[in-house]
């Protein structure tokens, strides 16, 4: 039978890790996505791979890992980004996996580096799942059709179409072992006096702060899975005209009632560039209608996912979680949020983390004790 005291506890200090890496993606991600640098989203893994071994370090408790992954993902429900759906599941992944890999062979340098191998793999993972997702089978053609050219000059073809994803999965899986290793590295929490957490300073529950005057709708909700599902099952049976038109009215009726669709279809740059990178991939496989009716599925799905994505913060669903998983894990979630300010003030700017990520990730961690105290 579980200790209910130790179990609280571990889910205090998935608190304080969960928010300590919440709090990096906000302001690190902030400052990688003003400075467009590439492969941010994969530095951003890095780094929760850094505070998720450095915290298991600290405490290493059976369980705490996934809790923390868990802890990050709910809070990024309430980032301002209009597509939270994605970030949210692979961080909630990336703590699974670091979790199963610490649990297979322990909180040692073989199990830490397996959970940042596993860890940083997911990003990989997902990132083609997600392309299949949206563009459908026209991806994998133009994947094959890649190789084809490749083939013609490096030796690469369709009998080796295994190769380059192998080697790519090996990339990240070693891009994983060496943010293992600096969490490691920012773990060794020696006799040092960490700078003290302001005077009278303290994390309660925030309360109830949901917006009461937004509608939610189980109703609507429903439809929008369905709706996607149907778009995702039909593929190309759906007539070119009818796609165009139902695109059109589907994008209308989410702005009017989600304000992160309506985030999202503001963003025109990103949407050209996935029409000319859908219709010069419609060329590549010999017909510009291919081309189309990627760039138009990726943009319903997009549409469906930040709808989907704002539905899910009914209270009502919260309620029902919550009489599923009891509120321990809600009770974890004011606690984070309540201690997120305090851990970004804490943080050195964006371009000071980038720069020196295991040096102030170790003065961050360092205090994470005097935070637990708080919590």
């Amino acid at each position: 039978m579980k200790n209910p005291v130790h179990h609280s506890l571990v889910w205090r200090k998935a608190a304080v890790l969960g928010s300590l890496w919440a709090a990096s993606e906000i302001v690190l991600g902030s400052f990688l996505h003003n400075a467009r640098i590439p492969f941010s989203g994969e530095f951003l893994t890095a780094i929760g791979i850094t505070i998720l071994v450095a915290g298991h370090r600290l405490w290493p408790e059976r369980g705490l890992l996934w809790r923390a992954g868990l802890v990050c993902a709910a809070m990024k429900s309430v980032s301002p980004s209009a597509v939270i759906f994605g970030p949210m599941f692979a961080i909630s992944m990336e703590g699974l996996l670091a979790e199963a890999g610490v649990s297979l062979l322990g909180g040692n340098f073989a199990g830490y580096f397996l959970a940042g191998g596993l860890a940083m793999s997911w990003a990989l993972a997902q990132k083609l799942a997600t392309m299949l997702i949206l563009y459908g089978p026209d991806a994998v053609s133009i994947y094959i059709r890649g190789l084809e050219w490749l083939r013609s000059r490096a030796g690469l073809g369709p009998q080796n179409l295994w190769w380059p994803l192998i080697l790519l999965l090996a990339a990240y899986f070693l891009a994983g072992l060496a943010a293992a290793a600096a969490g490691m590295r920012a773990g060794k929490i020696e006799a040092v006096n960490p700078e003290p957490i302001a005077t009278g300073m303290s994390f309660k529950p925030r309360g109830n702060c949901e917006n009461s005057r937004r509608r939610y709708s189980t109703a609507a909700l429903l439809l929008h899975i369905l709706f996607v599902s149907a778009v995702m099952a039909a593929g190309r049976k759906i007539p070119a005209a009818a796609m165009l038109g139902g695109a059109a009215l589907y994008a209308f009726i989410c702005v009017r009632a989600y304000p992160r669709a309506s985030a999202l279809l503001k963003r025109v740059g990103v949407w050209a560039g996935v029409m000319a990178a859908s219709l010069s991939a419609g060329l590549l496989l010999g017909s510009a209608v291919s081309g189309l009716y990627m760039a138009l599925r990726a943009f319903i799905l997009t549409m469906g996912f930040a709808a989907v994505g704002e539905e899910l913060l009914n209270p009502s669903i919260r309620l029902r979680l919550e009489r599923f998983c009891g509120g321990v894990f809600f009770e974890t979630l004011e606690y984070a949020f309540s201690a997120l300010p305090g851990i970004i003030s804490s943080l050195p700017p964006g371009r000071e983390l980038a720069r020196r990520p295991v040096a102030s990730l170790s003065k961050a961690i360092s205090r994470a004790p005097s935070w637990l105290e708080l919590v």
